[in-house]
């Protein structure tokens, strides 16, 4: 399934898979960026690889959220996000949080909340880097999500790369 013509869908499970959460499955997509992880501009475009976490609706309005994110220049360190319950849950690049200044995420997060606030059916956000607990992109155990998102990431190796439009 193609969501938005600047993604490429390398991974889609349309449906919920096993049994983890209320019905979560997941996509893969892939996306020309020009910023890394710390949304410093890079000299060639590279692709960004990220995975949407769904839950059971398959609420695919996150695609209306991830879109106004890369217009706005805001997807580079996200790694992971969802929605859930009216959550938009975005999970960012372990660097990222643990690399960026304090002042910069916070104005990265603000960036995020300004995002959701602008769209047709306004969310609330959370931010997180992977491995934090808190965030709630499955219903599940934390340790059982943190197993799953290392799962995907094993899989697909997320982030920004020089990959080819094929591999």
């Amino acid at each position: 399934m193609s969501y938005c013509p600047f993604f490429q869908t390398l991974h889609d499970e349309t449906r919920p898979v096993g049994n983890l959460g209320r019905g979560t499955h997941y996509s893969v997509l892939r996306v020309p960026v020009w910023h890394d992880e710390f949304l410093n501009r890079i000299n060639r475009c590279g692709f960004l690889d990220f995975a949407v976490i769904w839950d059971e609706d398959h609420d695919d309005r996150v695609i209306d959220a991830i879109m106004m994110l890369y217009v706005g220049g805001l997807l580079s360190p996200i790694r992971y996000i969802g929605e859930r319950k009216g959550m938009l849950t975005v999970i960012l690049a372990p660097n990222a949080v643990r690399d960026w200044d304090p002042e910069a995420l916070q104005r990265y997060i603000d960036d995020i909340n300004d995002v959701c606030q602008c769209l047709e059916d306004p969310w609330s956000a959370h931010v997180a880097g992977i491995g934090e607990d808190g965030h709630s992109i499955i219903h599940a155990p934390p340790e059982n999500v943190a197993l799953y998102l290392k799962n995907i990431d094993m899989l697909w190796h997320l982030g920004v790369g020089p990959r080819s439009q094929t591999s």
